[in-house]
């Protein structure tokens, strides 16, 4: 990954710069996860890789779809990461804030904006074992 890397996400309120920032809030990131499992992981043009995957975050499915560009010397140099439906951003959000709002709480949304958004878009429940997984794509 490339020094000056940025990360933009759909739970994210601004991008995040540097690679040390970025690789750090993916290893809090990917803890959240019960399980992963990737649909696609492959590059979909010379500069420009692509994942998706289904998971969930304490029983509830979550969909996320990574986009990375990789710059001349092949290092990624910018990643966008879209989590959806959006019920579901909002709970890996809040998460987020949780685990590392002491360093990086600026960059998600904090406890009460998440109550105020969750008043018009409630938080998705828990998979009641109707497995997404077997189902095909949402």
């Amino acid at each position: 990954m490339a020094d000056d890397a940025t990360l933009e996400g759909a739970v994210l309120k601004r991008p995040v710069q540097g690679r040390d920032n970025i690789v750090g809030l993916l290893k809090h990131a990917k803890s959240l996860y019960d399980f992963q499992e990737f649909i696609y992981k492959d590059y979909i043009s010379k500069n420009l890789f692509m994942e998706s995957y289904r998971a969930t975050v304490r029983g509830v499915p979550v969909e996320c779809v990574v986009l990375v560009h990789m710059n001349d010397n092949g290092e990624a140099d910018s990643l966008v990461i879209n989590h959806f439906p959006i019920g579901a951003a909002l709970l890996f959000g809040q998460l987020m804030w949780e685990k590392v709002g002491d360093e990086f709480g600026n960059l998600y949304l904090t406890p009460a904006e998440t109550q105020s958004l969750e008043a018009v878009i409630p938080r998705p429940k828990p998979d009641n074992g109707d497995d997404r997984r077997k189902s095909g794509p949402a």
